[in-house]
């Protein structure tokens, strides 16, 4: 049974776009300003119910929801009511992947309102934005919240020389949620989707277990992405799902991606293509189809639990996220998620 939550019509004004920078003395160079336009600027008004490829979480008590859309972060009731703008005095910079702390006190998200994707926090009411690091050499995505609150991992990659305030190179890198010098949790495999257990023992994410496209390895349904749980105190891997096809014998679990792990720590939402599956849309059919599962971390039963969901970009190169951002609902009985241009429970 799939619920929509009520996302009600809101408007989203772009009259930041009227910003200019200001005027440069003769025989400088202007600076340049992310959060500035550029050239000529209009104003474009416009009301709408649906959006896409929207990341969504919800706070710790369940009252209130936040997602990105168009660049900006935007909070409104769980129930459903007005969508409020939390980033809408950062011009043109782009705002996305918002992740409530576990107190529900602050948002971290990522912003180029620096020049390059970093990762940034603000208060849960939209006010005081500011970086937890900022490094033009070094992308960061997915941002998600230690148990206690203090830090936070997040997807990063070296684009050219960066430091990333401490050095290093890509992969998933913890910083404290006030700045400092960040520690690198996994590099190896191109890990993504990072989800940390409510009792601070485990991180879960994605890897790669094969290397570029040969033979078509590098299919999802053929298992080139797995997911994986590391174990904080210990640094022990464990493999959640396995296996890679091969021409003389079919020997994957079909592949997974974008793990969340449930807040009981009993059950594991990701996502995995349906072998064969297709959408129809429009008159128009296409594939593979995409569908969130649910593992039982304790025997390992698997079963879908919607379908489908957003088709995964899993294969994809530059992208920011292989599935939009979901969340499970505080108690453990519902997941909210972003699917055909909605917002669901």
């Amino acid at each position: 049974m799939r619920t929509p939550l009520a996302l009600a019509l809101f408007a989203t004004s772009v009259s930041a776009l009227h910003a200019q920078p200001p005027a440069t003395p003769a025989g400088q160079t202007p600076a340049w300003d992310v959060t500035q336009a550029r050239g000529t600027t209009r104003d474009i008004d416009f009301t709408t119910s649906e959006g896409t490829w929207m990341s969504v979480d919800i706070s710790p008590d369940g009252a209130w929801i936040v997602f990105d859309l168009l660049g900006h972060i935007y909070r409104m009731p769980a129930a459903g009511g007005e969508a409020t703008a939390l980033t809408q005095n950062s011009g043109v910079a782009l705002n996305f992947h918002p992740r409530i702390s576990p107190d529900g006190k602050l948002i971290a998200f990522i912003s180029d309102r620096r020049g390059q994707n970093n990762l940034w926090v603000m208060n849960a009411d939209g006010s005081n934005p500011r970086a937890v690091f900022t490094d033009l050499a070094v992308r960061a995505a997915e941002p998600a919240w230690t148990a206690d609150g203090s830090f936070i991992v997040v997807r990063r990659s070296a684009v050219g020389g960066g430091g990333g305030g401490g050095g290093g190179g890509g992969g998933l890198w913890m910083y404290g949620k006030d700045g400092g010098t960040g520690v690198a949790l996994v590099t190896a495999g191109r890990p993504e989707s990072p989800s940390l257990s409510k009792d601070g023992r485990f991180l879960y994410y994605q890897v790669a277990v094969t290397e570029g496209i040969v033979s078509g390895k590098n299919d999802v349904t053929q298992g080139s992405r797995q997911l994986r749980r590391l174990e904080l105190a210990t640094g022990r891997v464990l493999k959640i799902t396995e296996g890679v096809s091969e021409q003389q014998y079919q020997g994957s679990s079909g592949g997974a991606v974008a793990p969340q792990v449930s807040p009981d720590g009993k059950w594991l939402a990701f996502g995995r293509r349906i072998p064969n599956g297709t959408i129809e849309f429009k008159g128009l059919e296409f594939g593979p189809r995409t569908a969130l599962w649910l593992r039982d971390l304790e025997s390992g039963s698997e079963r879908v639990v919607m379908d489908p969901i957003e088709v995964d970009m899993a294969e994809g190169g530059k992208i920011s996220r292989v599935l939009p951002g979901y969340a499970w609902t505080p108690d453990g009985k519902g997941i909210v998620i972003m699917q055909g241009g909605k917002i669901r429970r």
